[in-house]
């Protein structure tokens, strides 16, 4: 039985939805397509005849009724044998020979297409579909916050833990078992008064710290006023004093520097120097000297004398450096 002229799915179609329709002369397929008919009989005949010059010609009408399915040859729509064939010519170039070729590699694509879909039991790969990016409240930047200025610090008071050195706009703390001394026109507070070694008379102090206003110096840098004041602190302390009238430790027989650096005091840029000093009688000293401008503006320099015992129930050298960083401006 041969396989009569008409329309039949294009057996070389390779691309996604329903394949085209060519026709089919009776013995070989022609350039002649058409787009595929909707669902029903199948719509074999002639092709509408076409006004435009074709390289190929229009297909001769066949001599058999349309109707009979699939040319023969070429199950499931990949072309009919070009041996088993009709001999009629339809008048068009006949393409059996590339057709079946095309046919045929098809077949192959689609048999490792189906392998690969069997062995990863999925079928045609697809893209996960990504919604759309949409906008949200955190993609928009929130307002900064209104930012308020922190109230002010109150200024220091007088108390009991606090002496206030007025003229030099500064506030020490006084650490608890320390006294301020509220007898002496200087500014300082002391603790552990007891009978001194070298003058028994005499009362000697554990500790004992005083702020005045620098005098009397011809240096105007906080590193030169602290290096010449320590000379002065410990002969005030350690040696015969100011008029030549104590001798409470016996005298100094040495000194040692311990700390020479700078410092920052109540927001000042400072200096401070801390000697270690061996007495001959009584119980040996460790004296600082502090220096650094005023923090009330008025551009004259302060010093801080720290003079501590050492050992015995002297206080720790720890509370010096307590101190001197507690100090606050009162300005």
């Amino acid at each position: 039985m041969t396989t009569p002229p008409g329309w039949y799915p294009d057996p070389g179609h390779t691309g996604n939805g329903p394949a085209p329709e060519r026709w089919w002369d009776g013995s070989a397929w022609t350039d002649h397509t058409r787009a595929a008919q909707a669902a029903g009989p199948a719509a074999y005949g002639y092709p509408q005849q076409d006004t435009t010059p074709g390289a190929y010609g229009y297909p001769q009408q066949a001599q058999q009724q349309p109707g009979y399915g699939y040319p023969q040859g070429a199950p499931g729509g990949f072309g009919p044998v070009q041996s088993g064939g009709p001999g009629q010519d339809g008048g068009g170039r006949k393409r059996g020979p590339m057709i079946a070729a095309i046919a045929g590699a098809a077949v192959v694509v689609a048999a490792a297409v189906v392998g690969i879909a069997l062995v990863t039991g999925g079928g045609a790969p697809h893209d996960d579909p990504k919604p759309a990016p949409t906008s949200k409240a955190s993609d928009t930047p929130s307002p900064e916050p209104a930012t308020t200025s922190a109230a002010p610090e109150p200024a220091p008071t007088e108390d009991e833990n606090t002496l206030l050195d007025a003229l030099n706009s500064i506030a020490i703390p006084v650490p608890d078992g320390w006294h301020k001394d509220d007898f002496s026109r200087e500014t300082d507070f002391y603790t552990g008064p007891y009978n001194c070694k070298g003058e028994e008379s005499k009362q000697c102090l554990r500790g004992r710290v005083l702020s005045e206003t620098a005098a009397g110096f011809s240096e105007t840098t906080a590193r030169g006023v602290a290096k010449a004041d320590i000379e002065k602190n410990i002969e005030a302390t350690y040696g015969k004093g100011s008029y030549g009238d104590k001798d409470r430790y016996g005298g100094i027989e040495h000194h040692e520097e311990l700390k020479s650096e700078k410092v920052t005091v109540a927001g000042q840029q400072g200096y401070l120097v801390r000697w270690k000093v061996t007495n001959k009688k009584g119980p040996d000293g460790i004296a600082q000297s502090v220096a650094f401008p005023s923090p009330g503006g008025s551009g004259s320099m302060v010093v801080l004398r720290f003079n501590f015992d050492v050992g015995g129930e002297a206080p720790p050298l720890a509370a010096m450096d307590k101190i001197l960083d507690g100090i606050k401006p009162t300005v």
